[in-house]
């Protein structure tokens, strides 16, 4: 036996064995697949089977796929294999409600002129630039329609939650709708700055794909009352009109989320009032009856959360304690809005304190590290250089409450109601002059004037909602593709589904992340900045005293004429100037010490990383040899 084993005859029967077994598992075992990630990111969440088991209607999805014109791109074509294999599994979940097709849109074909016609993006690929179509098309039974235009390979990990959203507004077509009121170009705008009309932030594409959003006028009376979440981005300067509006709004159970901000940098003023206007936004009236308060003129200043950014110009990153990225250790992993949430990042954030004697219940969302002290907001409106923020930074030891959600019973803060003078309304007549405008007054009473259950979120930040924080957008043939670095849109669309009352698709969006930061590596990183920044420190004032002695005996001396110091001066003045020379260098070798030592570190994880594996199996292979030999 062994000596067929080793034969030409031995390979054959071998490879044929190998040729059935493949066939055999293709057919019998096609589908069946082994989900080892971390957070089983290739198995289907009990929400997306919640979802699909209460399917009330008919829905019917039809996948688009390019079979032919693929042939050449076996990556593509492994995603769409995978594409194919999980709505089959959808299918079968939904228990008859769910139809699946798939159409090969062959060049020049009718079902090419369909896909075309149904909003699916064309690419072309090959010398011939023939276009191929990878997207998919749901209906249901009252003629709505869902598309994805193209499923984006480097998306993959997010495809489960776009094919169940997709599910989901087309079982649901009633969209919860979003009142915005916004004290920032969150819709798009003109900038004065560039002289360029802005597209409107990610966000709002975001909202408006599970959202009915619809902007509200900022002298309102009243919120609408087909209203579900009011949502109120950098609330700058509201009438009290507006105020007692919104006030309405919460007392009569309407579920608000508030984002205020001590120092909003995307409000950005005219320049010549660049320097002095205000860019705080604040519902102090309101704040007071909700049991929370925005800190006056500060913003929080967290070491261990700070960001490292690029200074340009050849100059060395540095870190900004006022720029955060907070993960899993700031969030209340007890709050289903935090819920798979992994990095969210904040800019000048505020601080929320608790209002001593409120009867509502105040919840942190979102809280910084120990390492935290609060700042003057002022000092962000000249600043140059974010290590300047580092200056007689003190940590206090707290954590400060950057988010927070509000419960429990909560009064009206217009009792008495509001007062409101405006324009009376003259109809002109034809040949009379137009009178000079009358001014009436004209009162605002409040319907409800307690509410037991208040139902608020507010965040201390509106900069977590804009592109740069979150977000790159890149061109992909004439469309705009986004790609996610951190879960600031997330934590939006977490809190408005939240508060809408729909909870399923937040795990889902939750699970899938890519991110799986060095926590180690950053923790040495901080590590080895403290060690310099505090020899920098001692650096740096050494250097301080030392100029300041040099422009004392520079005084003396006058005008460059070195005759009228003595020879103990001279030698004095030349001493510290070696001393300067001597401190800088010192400085300069610090931080290059500081990047060796990083570099370093990135050398060893790179190496374990290489050779790790492969070192463990030879030692595994020698070992397993050498209990051979001894057995034999």
């Amino acid at each position: 036996m062994k000596n067929i084993m080793h034969s030409k005859t031995g390979l054959i029967v071998i490879l044929a064995i190998f040729i059935v077994f493949s066939l055999l598992s293709a057919r019998l075992f096609n589908g069946v697949r082994f989900d080892l990630t971390e957070g089983q990111l290739y198995t289907l969440t009990d929400e997306t089977q919640k979802i699909l088991s209460e399917l009330d209607s008919p829905v019917t999805l039809k996948l688009y796929f390019s079979e032919k014109a693929t042939a050449e791109l076996p990556g593509l074509r492994t995603y769409a294999h995978r594409i194919k294999e999980l709505l089959d599994e959808y299918a079968t979940l939904a228990d008859g409600k769910l139809t699946v097709s798939f159409v090969d849109p062959i060049p020049f074909s009718e079902e090419e002129d369909e896909a075309s016609a149904a909003g699916l993006q064309g690419v072309p690929v090959g010398i011939r630039g023939d276009e191929i179509f990878f997207g998919l098309v749901g209906t249901n039974d009252s003629d709505g329609e869902e598309v994805i235009s193209f499923f984006q390979p480097d998306k993959e990990q997010f495809v489960e939650y776009e094919l169940t959203k997709l599910i989901y507004n087309l079982s649901n077509p009633e969209l919860p709708v979003v009142g915005i009121i916004s004290g920032v170009n969150i819709n798009g705008g003109f900038d004065y700055m560039t002289q360029q009309r802005q597209p409107a932030w990610v966000v709002m594409q975001q909202m408006e794909d599970l959202f009915d959003v619809r902007p509200l006028a900022e002298d309102i009376d009243a919120i609408d009352a087909e209203v579900d979440i009011l949502l109120l981005v950098h609330p700058k300067d509201l009438s009290e009109q507006t105020l007692f509006a919104i006030d309405q709004f919460v007392m009569k159970g309407g579920r608000t989320l508030v984002f205020v901000d001590p120092f909003a940098e995307a409000d950005i003023p005219p320049a010549p009032m660049a320097a002095t206007a205000s860019r705080r936004s604040d519902l102090s009236p309101l704040f007071a009856e909700w049991g929370i308060a925005l800190q006056d003129a500060h913003i929080v200043g967290d070491f261990i959360n700070s960001l490292v950014v690029n200074m340009g110009g050849g100059r060395n990153p540095v870190r900004h304690i006022g720029l955060l990225g907070l993960d899993l250790g700031a969030f209340n992993d007890q709050d289903v809005v935090m819920a798979g949430l992994e990095s969210i990042n904040l800019s000048s954030v505020g601080i929320l304190d608790t209002v001593e004697g409120a009867t509502t219940q105040v919840v942190p969302l979102i809280q910084s590290s120990i390492e935290s002290q609060p700042l003057e907001a002022d000092r962000l409106k000249a600043l140059q250089n974010p290590e300047s923020l580092m200056e007689s930074f003190t940590p206090t030891g707290k954590q400060y409450t950057l988010a927070a959600r509000i419960t429990g019973a909560a009064n009206s803060a217009f009792p008495e109601g509001v007062e409101v003078e405006e324009r009376q309304v003259v109809e002109e007549e034809p040949g009379v002059p137009e009178a000079e405008p009358v001014m009436v007054k004209r009162l605002l009473v409040p319907d409800v004037l307690k509410n037991d259950n208040i139902n608020v979120i507010v965040v201390a930040d509106t900069d977590i909602l804009s592109d740069r924080l979150w977000v790159q957008v890149q061109q992909f043939f004439g469309q705009r593709v986004v790609s996610p670095w951190a879960d600031n849109a997330g934590f939006l669309i977490n809190a408005l589904e939240n508060l809408a009352g729909n909870e399923d698709l937040i795990n889902i969006r939750s699970r899938g992340r890519f991110s799986r930061p060095f926590t180690k590596v950053e923790e040495l990183r901080r590590h080895a900045e403290e060690q310099f920044l505090a020899q920098q420190q001692v650096l740096q004032e050494q250097l301080e005293q030392t100029e300041a002695k040099l422009l004392e005996m520079e005084q003396i001396r006058g005008g460059g004429d070195s005759a009228i110091l003595s020879e103990e001066q001279a030698l004095e003045l030349a001493r510290f100037q070696d001393e300067k020379i001597k401190i800088r260098k010192e400085l300069r070798d610090v931080q290059h010490q500081l990047d060796r030592d990083i570099e370093s570190l990135g050398t060893e994880l790179k190496m374990i990383n290489i050779f790790l594996v492969p070192l463990l199996l030879t030692l595994l292979l020698v070992l397993m040899r050498f209990i051979r030999k001894r057995v034999a």
